[in-house]
């Protein structure tokens, strides 16, 4: 698309999943595969904005249109920073959150038998089960996991901790901007659903959620209830084409 097309509006869209390592080789993620975030991407950009993609480095996309600056990321840290940066550098009209952030990280390994035998060694010290606790959180046995564990190791325990929620920063950093996420859950009912993504709305002051069932996705059903701080608008989206006409609706 020449630039006499562009029609001046900028967007900022996430896409894939995130992926947390727990050692050189392995890594948490999930069964996000971006597909969403590069239909919206292709749409958008059809349509004349100037597409910021943030999408993961696992998720192939070819044949990027001109008017698209893909920006490549693999953990949640490298994505929220991302965000951020390009918060800082651009502004943007309206950002479309549709990445699968993980919720989960990789704090560090240990084998149990080692755990084990530090807390055994440690029971003339331990007087609570916060201690105890003191130690399973931050035990001495630790595995370097900066190379390859090895594959012989049949205890292997990893240690999980939160990763940053990128939704709770979007209003901070583009106060302005037309703000939409997306929710999946699984085998709920639509009350529920919606209750769920009308929460999250309200909690991160984001325009609209895009909320959508795993089961539904599982029967080839991709519908979208769209929901606001006061709850589900009326509103279906089917495809990528229907979340395009919405937002550019909105933005006119």
């Amino acid at each position: 698309m020449s630039k006499a097309e562009m029609n001046g509006k900028k967007i900022l869209i996430t896409g894939g999943p995130t992926n947390e390592p727990i050692d050189e080789v392995m890594k948490i993620t999930n069964m996000s595969t971006g597909s969403f975030s590069i239909s919206l991407t292709e749409a958008f950009a059809k349509g004349g904005y100037e597409v910021t993609l943030i999408l993961n480095k696992g998720v192939k996309y070819k044949d990027i249109p001109e008017n698209v600056d893909l920006i490549r990321v693999e953990t949640t840290d490298e994505m929220m920073n991302a965000i951020k940066e390009q918060s800082e550098e651009k502004s943007f009209d309206a950002v479309i959150h549709a990445s699968a952030v993980g919720d989960y990280k990789a704090d560090f390994t240990f084998l149990m038998e080692d755990l084990a035998e530090e807390i055994f060694n440690n029971l003339d010290n331990i007087k609570s089960s916060e201690d105890i606790l003191n130690i399973i959180t931050d035990p001495k046995c630790k595995i370097d996991n900066s190379s390859k564990i090895s594959s012989y190791q049949s205890n292997l325990t990893v240690k999980l901790g939160l990763t940053p929620k990128i939704i709770g920063n979007l209003r901070k950093w583009m106060p302005s901007a037309l703000l939409l996420g997306c929710k999946l859950l699984e085998n709920v009912s639509k009350e529920e659903l919606i209750e769920v993504a009308r929460k999250l709305c309200e909690k991160n002051s984001m325009d609209y959620i895009m909320a959508n069932d795993l089961a539904d996705l599982r029967h080839g059903q991709s519908t979208r209830y769209l929901t606001n701080a006061e709850g589900f608008t009326g509103i279906k989206l089917e495809t990528a084409e229907d979340v395009f006409a919405f937002v550019d609706e909105k933005l006119k």
